[in-house]
Order: structure tokens, then sequence, then C-alpha cells
């Protein structure tokens, strides 16, 4: 079985002792003013090595680099001099030459230090699976969707939006993504439910599909599951526009066995264009159509996703139902499942385990 280990986690962030954080003038030269500021924040100028282009000043941080950074951030953004500069963390205690260096805008380089936390806790092992219940009806299980939690240093707990802008940010939503997929499985499997686990599947990013999902078959083997009660479940802003690439994506994840669902459909085109090319095992449809489900326009949309899902055998979900008004509307509509905060919210796997017995 691939072991999941923080030790292996690449973070190009947080993983060297010693960084120089370097900014370089757009134009060749810092303003008077600018550059007095960045001087009191606690950078120098670096000295004319012979191959520099443009000014620049630095300073050596440690691990915590941020806190080298805010100062200087702080002065950028008073200044409104952020489209000035350009910036760049290297490794190591050598002042770096100016054309090795990696740059990011100031304000990119600002997104990444708001994210260090994401980073920390994945070093530190505070990744949680939270877990929705997918029903066939009210108090029948039909499987369960799984959602990336994160615990705070201070004991919260951060939901899913902020971790994919933070994954973005540090450019690790791969590693991010993969890890989830095999805590995903681990946490059902301990839990020795049954039925169905929904795993949130990013397609775009994706060239070797057998390597990004090496690690989620090794789990799935090492516990013995049924590939097919795995579902890969397609994101839809997420999704490509390249439909050949995501085609072969779901053509390589069925034939591991994994079954294939399309997420967030709010629209009969966007459904058939979909169904005959990727042969979903699953549609579930958008919470944002299924609020309008009592409406004369969301029903009718409702409807015929679901005639056209069920002409091609494709299974029916319901996401996002918060009332029973909402959830007895579906059924008389034909949608086959149901998913919402109606029924629980995402919940952690003990909470889940208490429900279930209850």
């Amino acid at each position: 079985m691939a072991e999941v280990s923080a030790k292996k986690f690449n973070l190009p962030w947080h993983q060297h002792d010693s960084y120089w954080l370097t900014l370089y003038a757009v134009q060749g030269k810092f303003r008077p003013d600018l550059f007095s500021e960045l001087q009191k924040a606690g950078l120098q100028e670096l000295p004319d090595n012979g191959i520099a282009l443009t000014q620049g000043m630095g300073s050596q941080a440690n691990r915590t680099w941020k806190t080298v950074w805010a100062p200087v951030y702080e002065v950028l953004s008073r200044m409104k001099a952020e489209n000035e500069v350009e910036v760049a963390l290297t490794p190591g205690t050598e002042i770096p030459g100016e054309l090795v260096v990696q740059r990011q805008s100031a304000t990119a380089m600002q997104a990444i230090a708001e994210s260090l936390w994401l980073g920390e806790a994945l070093l530190e092992d505070r990744i949680m699976c939270y877990l929705q219940p997918v029903l066939s009806a009210p108090g029948k299980i039909f499987g369960y969707e799984s959602f990336a939690r994160v615990a705070g240093a201070d004991g919260a707990i951060i939901a899913g939006d902020r971790i994919v802008t933070a994954s973005k940010a540090l450019g690790i939503e791969y590693m991010i993504d993969r890890h989830l997929q095999v805590q995903a499985i681990k946490t059902f499997m301990s839990s020795k439910f049954n039925g169905f686990l929904f795993v949130n599947f990013f397609p775009g990013f994706i060239h070797r599909p057998s390597v990004y999902l090496e690690g989620l078959s090794d789990t799935v083997k090492s516990f013995g599951i049924v590939a097919k009660n795995i579902v890969l479940d397609f994101t839809k802003s997420e999704i490509p526009h390249d439909l050949a690439h995501l085609k072969s994506v779901c053509e390589y994840g069925r034939s591991c066995g994994y079954s294939i669902a399309l997420d967030d459909v709010e629209s009969v085109k966007s459904v058939k264009r979909l169904l005959t090319d990727i042969r979903p095992d699953f549609v579930k449809v958008d919470m944002q159509l299924v609020h309008k489900v009592e409406q004369p326009e969301g029903r009718d949309t409702i409807r015929e996703i679901v005639e056209l899902a069920h002409a091609s055998k494709s299974t029916v979900v319901g996401e996002g139902i918060e009332t029973e008004a909402m959830y007895q509307a579906l059924r008389q509509l034909g949608v086959d499942l149901f998913q919402g905060y109606h029924f629980s919210p995402p919940v952690p796997v003990e909470v889940a385990l208490k429900r279930t017995a209850n």
C-alpha cells in the first residue's frame, strides 16, 4: 500500500530552513520614497553582482519568512506600489542572482503568505475528511460523499472553499487532491461503512491518469474494496475545455473499475453534451438548480435532465436539499438519490457513525 506521509510532501514554501526574500524594480529602479520605506521595513539593497539587470533589494529569512514579508507588503500596499515590483523567495543563504530566481507579483506572493496555514496543516496532519450521506430515501443511506476540512491551529474547522483557494495559491492542488483521495478511502473503510463513496476528483491538470490515481488505487486494493463502489466525482468548475482529455481520464478511471459521476449539472445543454461521451454512472443536479425545483422553469429543467440521464442508464442525485418540500418535489420528478443539509451536513466520521447506529 502507498503510505501517505507528511514527511514526503514537497512544499516549496515550507521545506527549507533559510530563504532570501528579494524584490526587483519592474522599471529598473525603485522610486526613492519607496526605496527608503522598504529599507525601513528591513530590506537592504542587493550588491551589483555583474548580472543584475534591475535594481534589487532583499533580506535573509528563516522558515517563517512571512514575518519578513509582512512589513514589506504593508509598505507596497500603503504606497500602492504592488505593480512596481516583482518578488522572489529563494532557498539558501547566498544572495541569489537576478537571472536564476522565479519571480511572483507582489499580489501573488501575498496570496502565498496568506495560504501558508494549509501547508502547515498538511505537515502537521491536520487535514480531515468529513462525510455527508447520500440517501435513497430518508433514513436509507446509499453512500457518502467526502469533503475536505482542516483543523486550524486555533481549533476552528476550515471548510473546502478556503482549502481549494489556498492550494491554488501554493501551487499544490495536485498534492492536496491525491492526499485527500487516499485519506477519504482510509476514513471510509476504517469506519466500516458500506455502500458507495463519492470522492471529488479534479481532471483539469492531470496529464498521466495512471500516476495520478496510483495512491488511490493502491489504497483501494489494500482494503479489498470493490472499485465500482468508489465514485470519481468530477466537479463542474474543474472540467477542462478539452472534452477529449476529460473523456480519456474518465475512460482510464472506468478501466480501473471505478464509477464516474458528473457533478454540478445545471442545464440540459451541459448534460446532453457529456452523457454520450462520458457515460457517467451518476449525474448530480447542481444545488442552485435544486433550489428552483418548486419554480416551473427549474422543475422543467430537472425533469428533462432526469429523463436524459435515465435514458443513458445514469442514476440522478439531487444535491443541496434543504427542505422537505425540495425533497418531495425531486422525488416526484424521478430523482433517485438525495443529499443535503435537510438530511445531514458533512460531519466528522464519529458523528456519522453515531447517526448510522441510531
